[in-house]
């Protein structure tokens, strides 16, 4: 091994240290404080470019993307790479941050990349703050990478990073209780044609017409403030088309593999799975009580008719189970029975089950369009793991149950406000999910940057997605002052710890 091997050895080993400590809250991050330039007074012909404010706020976030992107990207490059090293360029690490950056700055597509962040001027603004890009590769550059890439390399790291935020001190400090895990799955993209053979097929009468259409199930973390952190994904796929097997992969298939991964990564118990009326059935079910998991799952009005046709009796024999409740300005009414037997399978595997439904009615103005107030209501039914009684219904049903809406916000975030969960990037299946992670990964990063406690004045002025848009644009036209440090392991006299930095808070 030469002297550069060696000391690029010593570099990745030194980088690999700092990413445990940082994901584990032991690293601490310092800032040294930096003159600056007096600004230009904002005057005919001479301007300033930015103002003091976004500058700050630019300064800021950069001063925490160089904590987190090195050591997320150290993670990274450990993954195998089946390149020859001697006719290389960019390495895995280096590779991997752009990717980051491409969804990190909401880019939507591999032409918008080369375009805005392949410039020189932009290369040497983005460099200065993150000096891993000492040269920046071309987007074909990556999706060749991650076509070659094993898949499994990637996910792997993606879930180390993820586990690492989860098993720091300060996030068990701001969720002490159980975990929350919304999961649900979502069409990413379809095409007329078959264009990976891993892609689910949905049939049309007329020849020449069925649609290729990739499907992702995913999971999200619902802490206790109300923010979403997405989790593991699972793709719905198949493994081959056209070898006379109509069958194909389906969301509940998916749904065992990714529970299989959540319990490596929670464990037993301790976790609250929020699931749609699709997994209100008797494997499902089963799945979460094997695992310890408590759960509340959306029933549908035709599902499971004989727990229907039950509940309706126990309701009948136990009047007293009603509780009348005001939410908001919503008037509620719940219905509960506990205990309900449901049989499935060919074995008739029998289950206890418990179901609560609630009637609420409020009355929406129509101050706007002058009209008289109209009289509305809605019907929710959950399946409980827990027994229910007068002192948990409805906490259960209103701030757990309910809850599972945040993972559609989450979808509407990665799909419209820049993340492009949509758009396939690549044809090459493992090039796309490689892709995926990065967006996903990306997300969690904006989302411990715009949450942090130094950026609440800046969400309360712009919104999440004004704030990200006015950050990347600042960062990307105009550059930082970076005047901070790598992290150190030892003395903390002017430290915080890099995670307890990045406390999440609540916007409530």
């Amino acid at each position: 091994m030469t002297c550069r091997e060696k000391k690029k050895q010593r570099q990745h080993d030194h980088d690999i240290k700092i990413a445990d400590g940082i994901l584990s809250g032991k690293a601490a991050y310092i800032k040294y404080e930096q003159k600056k330039k007096a600004a230009q007074g904002n005057r005919k012909g001479g301007g300033a470019n930015t103002d003091s404010e976004n500058d700050e706020m630019a300064e800021r976030a950069t001063g925490l993307l160089r904590l987190l992107l090195p050591a997320i990207t150290a993670k990274m490059s450990d993954i195998y790479d089946p390149r020859d090293q001697r006719k290389i360029t960019h390495n895995a690490g280096t590779i991997m941050t752009y990717g980051l950056l491409m969804f990190l700055s909401h880019m939507s597509s591999r032409r918008e990349a080369n375009r805005r962040l392949g410039g020189e001027g932009t290369h040497a603004r983005l460099s200065a703050a993150f000096p891993e890009l000492a040269t920046m590769p071309h987007a074909d550059t990556l999706d060749r990478f991650l076509s070659n890439t094993h898949l499994d390399d990637i996910v792997e790291r993606y879930e180390e990073i993820i586990s690492g935020f989860l098993k720091s001190p300060a996030f068990r400090s701001m969720n002490k209780g159980r975990y929350i895990i919304a999961i649900d799955g979502s069409g990413k993209f379809m095409r007329r044609h078959c264009w990976s053979p891993h892609a689910l097929r949905r049939k049309n009468d007329e020849p020449g017409k069925d649609i290729y259409y990739a499907y992702m199930l995913d999971s999200v973390l619902i802490m206790e403030n109300g923010i979403s952190i997405p989790l593991l994904t699972e793709p719905v796929a198949n493994d081959s088309l056209g070898n006379g097997d109509d069958k194909q992969d389906c969301e509940l298939r998916a749904f065992h593999r990714l529970a299989d991964r959540l319990l490596v990564l929670f464990g037993k118990g301790q976790v609250t799975l929020l699931l749609d009326g699709i997994y209100a059935n008797g494997p499902v079910i089963s799945k979460c009580n094997k695992n310890g998991w408590d759960y509340m799952t959306v029933l549908k009005s035709d599902s499971l008719k004989s727990v229907w046709d039950e509940y309706y009796g126990l309701c009948k024999a136990e009047p007293s189970n009603v509780l009348h409740a005001m939410h908001g300005d919503r008037a509620q009414v719940y219905s509960w029975a506990n205990g309900i037997e449901y049989q499935y399978g060919n074995n008739n595997h029998t289950l206890k089950l418990n179901l609560v439904t609630c009637h609420e009615q409020w009355e929406e103005a129509k101050t706007r369009s002058g009209r008289q107030p109209e009289k509305k209501s809605t019907h929710y039914a959950w399946l409980s793991s827990e027994i229910l009684k007068f002192s948990n219904v409805f906490a259960r049903c209103n701030n757990i149950g309910r809850a599972r809406w945040w993972i559609e916000s989450s979808f509407h975030v990665e799909k419209h406000q820049g993340y492009y969960f949509g758009h396939c990037f690549s044809y090459d299946w493992d090039a796309m999910m490689g892709y995926h992670h990065l967006m996903k990964l990306a997300h969690f990063i904006n989302i411990l940057i715009t949450h942090s406690k130094n950026f609440s004045k800046y969400v309360a002025l712009e919104g999440y997605q004004g704030l990200n848009e006015k950050l990347w644009s600042t960062i990307l036209q105009h550059g930082v002052v970076n005047n901070v440090r790598p992290p150190k392991r030892r003395g903390r006299p002017k430290a915080v710890g890099t995670i307890d930095y990045l406390l999440l808070y609540s916007s409530a």
